[in-house]
C-alpha cells in the first residue's frame, strides 16, 4: 500500500507499507559478505598492527552548538600509513552518556569523511542530531588518511580497497560503537555512496541495525570492465579545476564570498562556486550537485563542506557489483525500517532508484521523502535541510521503539 502526501512545494512524502512479506525485489547492486585484508608482499614477515580504536587528541567544543562535544578515535587497519580509519563521536557533554537512548552511525559519501564541516546545527547533521540528544557517530574511511600531495604513482595499494574491505572497516567500527554505547542495535545512516555501504551492512548484520536513514543514495550497478591500467584512484579535482585551484576557490569563498572571482566571467567568488556546483556534469549539469540558484544552497556553507573533501577514492569500487542475489535476499529478509530522502535534479529517474532501494529491506515501515528541485548536497547542508530533512529524521527516530541495552 502506498500512502502519498504532499508537503508544500518543496517535497513529497511516500510511506510504503508492504503487506506481503513474500514479495521479491530485484536489486541492481552488489555485495560480498566476508572481508579480507590484502597484505603487501614486502611486509609478509611483519607482525600485524594492533586493531584497537584509540582516542585521538582532545575533545572539541562548538560555538554554535552549546554543550556538544566531538571525540575522535583512530584505528590502524593494515601495514601502510594509509591503512587507518577514524571515528567521530558527536554528543552532548564532556563525558558521553554510558547508555545513550538513541545512537546513529553515519557513513559519508565519496571523497567525504566524518569531520564536522560547519559549526552550525542548521546546516550540520551531526550537530543538529547531537544538540537534540542523539549520540551521533561518523566514519573516516581509509581515504581520509591519504595525503592530497600523494603522487598518483604512490597510490597502487588503493587497487585493493574494494567494497569488501570498506565493509570490513565499517563492521569493525560498528562493533566499537556498540561496545562503547552498550547498545544491541544502532540506527545506520548513509549519504550518497555511504548509502550503498549502509545497505550492504544491513544485509550482512541485520541484527545490529534498528533502522536505516538514507540520504540521497541507492543500490546501483558498477561500471562494466575494470579500471584503466596504472590508474588506481579517482581524483576529486579535475583538468581545469585542479586540486590547488579548487582549494583556493573554497578558501576564497569562506574568507570573502563577494571577493573577485578567479575567473572574470563570474561576478564574485561565490558566484563562481555557485556555477561550479550547479553545472557539475557528473550530477546532470542542472543543479544536480547543489541548487544555489533556487536558494537551496549557500555558497559559504558549500565551500566549508567541499574544502574538507579527501582528494582520492579507489576507482576499483566504481566497477564492483557487490549485491549478489544471496545478499539481496538477506537484505529483503532483514525487515529493517527505512526513512529515505531523495533529491530530484540528478536525473528524472533518480527518486525512483532511491525508492526502489528503500523497499529492498522487506520492511512494512518504509518512508520516502522526495525533495523537489533539490540537488545532492542540499539534502545534508542546504538552506532548507534543517526543516525538511533534519527535523523529520529526529521525529522518525523518536517514533521507533526504544533501543535495547546490551547486558
Amino acid at each position: 500500500m502506498l500512502d502519498c502526501g504532499r508537503n508544500g512545494e518543496l517535497n513529497s512524502t511516500v510511506t510504503i507499507r508492504i503487506r506481503e512479506a513474500g514479495g521479491s525485489i530485484h536489486c541492481f547492486v552488489a555485495f560480498v559478505l566476508l572481508a579480507m585484508s590484502l597484505v603487501p608482499a614486502g611486509y609478509a614477515q611483519t607482525p600485524a598492527p594492533p586493531k584497537t580504536f584509540a582516542l585521538f587528541g582532545r575533545p572539541t567544543k562548538f560555538i554554535a552548538a552549546h554543550g556538544v562535544y566531538e571525540f575522535v578515535f583512530h584505528e590502524q587497519r593494515g601495514y601502510s600509513p594509509f591503512d587507518r580509519i577514524g571515528l567521530h563521536r558527536i554528543t552532548l557533554g564532556p563525558v558521553p552518556a554510558a547508555h545513550p537512548a538513541t545512537v546513529m552511525f553515519y557513513l559519508p559519501g565519496t571523497n567525504m569523511n566524518g569531520e564536522v564541516a560547519i559549526d552550525d546545527p542548521r546546516h550540520s547533521l551531526p550537530l543538529y542530531m547531537a544538540s537534540h540528544g542523539i549520540d551521533f557517530w561518523s566514519l573516516d574511511y581509509r581515504t581520509h588518511f591519504v595525503p592530497a600531495s600523494t603522487p598518483p604513482g604512490d597510490l597502487t595499494e588503493l587497487q585493493s580497497w574494494t567494497n569488501e574491505m570498506f565493509e570490513a572497516d565499517i563492521s569493525a567500527a560498528v562493533r566499537f560503537v556498540l561496545a562503547a554505547t552498550q547498545r544491541r542495535q544502532i540506527f545506520l545512516a548513509g549519504f550518497s555512496r555511504g548509502v550503498l555501504f549502509a545497505y550492504l551492512y544491513a544485509a550482512a548484520h541485520p541484527e545490529n541495525v534498528k533502522g536505516l536513514v538514507i540520504f540521497d543514495g541507492s543500490i546501483g550497478h558498477g561500471r562494466r570492465g575494470s579500471p584503466p591500467p596504472g590508474i588506481y584512484a579517482d581524483d576529486v579535482s579535475g583538468k581545469h579545476l585542479t586540486w590547488d585551484k579548487r582549494q583556493a576557490l573554497m578558501q576564497l569563498v569562506i574568507d570573502n564570498p563577494t571577493s573577485p572571482a578567479p575567473i572574470p566571467l563570474f561576478k564574485s567568488a561565490a558566484d563562481n562556486l555557485n556555477h561550479v556546483v550547479y553545472d557539475s556534469a557528473g550530477f546532470g549539469g542542472k543543479g544536480g550537485l547543489a541548487n544555489p540558484f533556487a536558494g537551496l544552497a549557500d555558497p559559504s556553507v558549500l565551500a566549508r563542506v567541499l574544502i574538507r573533501y579527501d582528494r582520492y577514492w579507489p576507482n576499483v569500487q566504481d566497477y564492483e557489483d557487490s549485491f549478489t542475489p544471496l545478499i539481496a535476499a538477506s537484505l529483503m529478509n532483514s525487515r529493517v525500517p527505512v526513512l529515505a530522502f531523495s533529491s530530484t535534479n540528478i536525473a528524472p529517474a533518480w527518486p525512483q532508484e532511491v525508492a526502489k532501494s528503500a523497499a529492498s529491506t522487506g520492511s512494512r515501515d518504509v518512508t520516502i521523502k522526495i525533495l523537489h528541485n533539490w540537488g545532492h548536497l542540499d539534502v545534508i547542508c542546504g538552506t532548507q535541510a534543517e526543516h525538511q530533512v533534519f527535523e523529520p529524521v529526529l521525529a522518525w527516530l523518536k517514533r521507533q521503539p526504544q533501543q535495547g541495552v546490551e547486558q
